[in-house]
């Protein structure tokens, strides 16, 4: 019997086998890839450019639920057996993805169980994400969402230069505006304020957050 693979060994082998069951799509930016309007049928797997998860508010605000990074997985409602997306998949820049039918996946689960456990388990912590973001968005001030959004974006992050920073890709006011819910001007108000606090800094290239620590007990707040 062949030995178990690692967590590590299980991901790889699961993004290259999504590659290999399907096919290469090419959007531009600010083109959307499913709608809550669209039937569920495809898996995407992100290779390069960065995807928005959205959903609208009754009021018609967007609500920015997960920003996606290449080597992500989204429409994770084809896991769910749901018929339709639950979100927005919108391009915030040139975007290559590989789109794996719902059939394929399916036989791909009967197939390999550990494939089958490795995708239950992303979809896990997709729901979880999904569910934190929208309890912060409910229940805390928009310094603690601003605060725990930048330390969630940096996660994703590979630390760079002679010590570990953590560091947040590049984005608008407007757009981490939409990912905690709150206003462009309140946002840029908060920004200037953890700047001239020495928490964070900012330039062409993204934000370095320079006190991660005070950070997260701000989160918590």
């Amino acid at each position: 019997m062949a030995p178990d693979m690692s967590d590590g060994e299980t991901q790889g082998a699961l993004w290259a086998t999504l590659e290999s069951l399907g096919t290469a799509q090419s959007f531009r930016r600010h083109s959307y890839i499913h709608t809550p309007t669209q039937p569920a049928y495809a898996l995407y797997l992100l290779t390069s450019g960065q995807i928005s998860l959205q959903m609208l508010s009754s009021g018609g605000r967007v609500l920015t639920l997960r920003v996606i990074e290449p080597g992500q997985i989204f429409g994770h409602s084809v896991l769910e057996g749901a018929a339709t997306y639950d979100t927005y998949a919108e391009a915030l820049s040139p975007v290559r993805a590989v789109a794996v039918p719902q059939a394929a996946l399916l036989n791909l689960i009967q197939r390999e169980p550990a494939m089958g456990i490795a995708l239950i388990e992303l979809l896990g912590q997709h729901r979880l994400t999904v569910s934190r973001r929208i309890d912060e968005v409910a229940f805390k001030s928009v310094p603690a969402r601003l605060a725990s959004v930048l330390l969630e974006m940096s996660e994703t992050q590979a630390s760079e230069g002679p010590r570990p920073q953590q560091r947040v890709p590049r984005r608008t006011h407007q757009q981490l505006a939409e990912m905690i819910n709150a206003y462009r001007e309140t946002v840029t108000k908060v920004i200037n304020q953890f700047r001239d606090a020495r928490l964070l800094d900012v330039d062409r290239s993204g934000i370095t957050l320079l006190n991660p620590s005070r950070l997260r007990e701000l989160s918590q707040g």
